[in-house]
């Protein structure tokens, strides 16, 4: 149809698509600043200071230590304009923070990075977050063009913010037990055991990819060969 691109269909703009871009800039942020090879003694120390607070509860307090720390984060994320640039901001502070690490280990800040990585919270906080974003970033247009457009989306949006919520207390329920299994097991059984935690992740993160599709699903759809002016859903 005249008009779509790569961010719209039918002249309407695709939050998965959104969701996807965003995605990939929070990766390409993490990817080129940890890169970099930075010193600071002091917010290192911070840095230190807060993890050890964390790392030395129970299991339970520190999942109800990280899971609403995050969830603050991403619930910023869904404002308006303001929590574009809070995305900006909270990604590119994190990562220099795992460069700074990186530096005080004599290492580059992409090998703590990739070690984080290969761990399967990683691959459910930081998609919450572009969820956040994205869907921020949607709300505004939808803003924009009011009438049936804003009225047709507005619960998407609610229901976003609900899976995030999700998201986020399954991600932190993941790290606090990948932080408690790596404080509490001998070598090499404290590396072991927080990767074997991928066994559960995989089919829940399919779960979750299910349930973004199963909300946004009046966007999977794919047209009738050689009928251009229907539809079919996925």
């Amino acid at each position: 149809m005249k008009g779509d691109g790569f961010f719209t269909r039918n002249g309407v703009l695709q939050l998965r698509r959104l969701f996807l871009v965003v995605f990939l800039v929070e990766i390409g942020i993490f990817i080129a600043i940890s890169s970099l090879s930075i010193h600071n003694q002091e917010l290192l120390s911070v840095f230190k200071n807060e993890q050890q607070s964390i790392v030395t509860l129970s299991l339970p307090d520190m999942i109800l230590e990280i899971f609403p720390h995050n969830l603050l984060v991403a619930t910023i994320e869904f404002i308006p304009v303001i929590g574009q640039l809070f995305f900006l901001l909270s990604s590119i502070e994190t990562s220099i923070i795992i460069s700074i690490e990186g530096t005080s280990l004599h290492t580059s800040g992409l090998v703590v990075f990739f070690s984080l990585a290969i761990l399967p919270h990683t691959w459910l906080e930081l998609p919450s977050y572009a969820v956040a974003t994205s869907t921020s970033i949607y709300l505004i247009y939808l803003l924009a063009k009011r009438g049936q457009i804003l009225h047709s989306n507005i619960m998407k949006v609610v229901y976003m913010y609900l899976f995030v919520v999700l998201e986020l207390a399954i991600a932190g329920t993941f790290e606090s037990t990948e932080i408690y299994m790596s404080r509490i097991y001998a070598s090499p059984y404290n590396i072991e055991y927080p990767l074997m935690l991928w066994i559960a992740a995989v089919p829940v993160i399919y779960l979750l990819i299910r349930l973004y599709r199963r909300i946004d699903r009046d966007e999977y759809v794919k047209k009738i060969k050689n009928k251009p002016e229907d539809f079919i859903q996925l």
